[in-house]
């Protein structure tokens, strides 16, 4: 355990890993931080400040100059940046600027570095130490060993991870480089913490973060983060069910909980963005390469592993968009998107355009996909352009392949039903195969909010003249949704039923009245406490559809544009979508049988 958490130390980076380990891991042994790591006001060389009760017993303040790696003479006295000028700067500024609480305690100065001090330079420092120290301040160096035992003799202590769960971390990192078997590890640790009644809330949700900042560092050495990715959209669900009571009452100066609940959203966000921003996106528009990266031949595995990666990439982008959304407000247009949103945004934009499996999914599950893409690119001025096209594209290719009876969605879901597919151009076979459809609606849905009208009316057509055996439906939270949707039992309602018409009028009336005549989803805890992004988180992870109430307020906007939108529409000048996929040389055959 302690050559695998001493590892993690030494391949932190400084700045938002190293020096957001330490807070977390002070407040692990009962200091309570006073200042934390911030990017533009000056900190005069203190990264972290703390106060807590040294080991004589002494109650002291302790400030944090921190460093990644090995402390090297570079990095000792070498640059502007280096460990002995922040002290100087310490001693010289921050001193003068203590509280009146903080000036009277003693004051312990920490050197801390993930790494060990070097033979070559350890003099020099404990030559600097012993001259520095007077009666009021003293100087100790906390190496990625002193972290090492913190972690293991404190937050991980055997009380709480005992034998079993240090097991279950170490199989989860050494196993990083197989994704599934590196979860399924990860995931017994999470439960056994869970199932643990000695351990507060707080401390449990503690422990898994610093247990999963673990796993993404493994996972950065093996080049594989898909296991510590999959592990941190756990973790962000388990720790919502455990935290939100607290949340509701958190008041007070420390905000435990919504702290704690604050860094694992970080951790995910950061993990996010290491594997799709940094790799995915940028490879999206490459015609195919994200295909060809799945590793296989079969064109079902290519599809699955393109539908989840869309999922995945919407999710961070809708939670990037929801953070640069007015608080207290649905999820709409973002007039002003950040450059991240936008590169995310158009990644998205550019991987359907260059992988043209993902106009046609194979199974109803992939609705669940389609739908946050749909609301992403809908929201982001520069690709609603593409969200129309993509909407248009998916009901036409749906529509062709039913006719030839290939290659349509089916309820079925599971990979051994969907590798040995019975004949999909027989009829009987056709009617089992289609006998529920989420995608549908909400295509038509999207296809009308767009203003593609033309799309609506041959979904309507589809669903009279050859699925009026196919219940059309979308689901709902109902009263028990908030006992069981955070861990993944099955829950909500489902309104089925529904027509799309020649219009869409009376489908989109139908979902309207049904999300105004129940409380149900407002009554979920993160709704309630305005956290939309763990709600679309659970319904991704664990497969439930985002409910109307969620993308309602986005179609309402776009039937009723507000400025932005009406730019967007301007732009697409009213062009027919297929002649523009004609344009953008797309071979349309091919495209909507989803060949690659």
């Amino acid at each position: 355990m302690r050559s695998i958490v001493r590892e993690f130390f030494r391949g932190l980076k400084e700045r938002d890993e190293l020096d957001a380990i330490v807070p977390e891991l002070l407040t692990a042994i009962g200091f309570e931080v006073v200042s934390r790591p911030q990017v533009g006001p000056r900190q005069f060389g203190v990264d972290v400040a703390a106060v807590g009760s040294d080991d004589d017993g002494t109650r002291k303040l302790f400030l944090f100059v921190i460093k990644q790696g090995d402390l090297t003479r570079t990095d000792w006295d070498g640059n502007p940046q280096a460990v002995r000028p922040s002290l100087g700067e310490l001693r010289d500024a921050y001193l003068d600027t203590l509280a009146p609480e903080h000036q009277k305690l003693p004051v312990v100065v920490c050197i801390t570095i993930g790494g060990v001090v070097l033979q070559n330079v350890k003099p020099v420092v404990d030559g600097f130490m012993r001259r520095e120290r007077t009666s009021q301040i003293e100087y100790r160096v906390w190496t990625g060993d002193t972290l090492t035992g913190m972690i293991v003799d404190g937050a991980l202590r055997e009380e709480v991870f005992p034998a079993a769960r240090r097991q279950y971390l170490r199989r989860a990192a050494a196993l990083v480089e197989e994704p599934d078997s590196s979860f399924q590890q990860f995931a017994r640790l999470v439960q056994d913490v869970e199932g643990d009644e000695k351990i507060k809330p707080i401390e449990r949700v503690r422990s898994l973060y610093l247990a999963l900042w673990i796993l993404l560092v493994w996972g950065r050495e093996a080049g594989n983060l898909e296991a510590p990715y999959r592990a941190s959209e756990y973790v962000m669900l388990r720790a919502w069910e455990q935290l939100w009571p607290l949340i509701e009452k958190d008041k007070g100066r420390k905000l435990e909980a919504s702290h704690s609940l604050f860094e694992v959203a970080d951790l995910y966000l950061r993990t996010w963005d290491e594997l799709y921003l940094e790799k995915i996106v940028k490879h999206a528009g490459n015609r195919h390469a994200l295909s060809y990266a799945v590793g296989s031949r079969d064109s079902l595995d290519i599809n699955l592993a393109l539908f989840e990666t869309l999922g995945r990439l919407a999710l961070g982008g809708l939670f990037r968009a929801w953070l640069e959304t007015e608080a207290g407000q649905p999820l709409r247009l973002v007039s002003n998107p950040s450059a991240k949103l936008v590169d995310t945004a158009q990644g998205i934009a550019d991987m359907i355009e260059a992988n043209r499996a993902l106009y046609t999914p194979v199974h109803e599950d992939q609705s669940i996909d389609v739908i946050l893409a749909a609301m992403l690119l809908a929201i982001i001025p520069d690709t609603f352009e593409a969200g129309a096209h993509y909407v248009s594209q998916m009901a036409r290719a749906a529509i062709i392949n039913f006719n030839r009876g290939e290659l349509y969605p089916v309820v079925e879901h599971d990979y051994a039903s969907l590798i040995r597919a019975p004949d999909r151009s027989d009829e009987a076979v056709r009617k089992e195969l289609t006998a529920a459809s989420v995608l549908y609606p909400h295509l038509a849905l999207f296809a009308k909010s767009f203003g593609n009208d033309d799309v609506v009316t041959r979904l309507g057509e589809l669903q009279t003249e050859q699925l009026p055996h196919c219940n059309f439906q979308i689901w709902v939270p109902n009263a028990r949704s908030e006992q069981k949707l955070w861990s993944g039992q099955r829950t909500g309602s489902a309104l089925g039923g529904l027509k799309i018409g020649s219009n869409g009028n009376e489908l989109l009336a139908a979902v309207r009245r049904e999300a105004e005549a129940t409380g149900h989803y407002t009554e979920l805890s993160a709704i309630k406490l305005d956290q939309l992004p763990f709600f679309l988180l659970a319904c991704r992870f664990f497969r439930y559809p985002p409910p109307p109430q969620s993308w309602l307020p986005i179609i309402d906007e776009m039937i009723t544009p507000v400025k932005g939108w009406e730019w967007a529409r301007k732009r697409m000048g009213g062009v027919d979508l297929v002649k523009r996929a004609a344009r953008l040389s797309v071979a349309w055959p091919s495209l909507m049988s989803g060949e690659e």
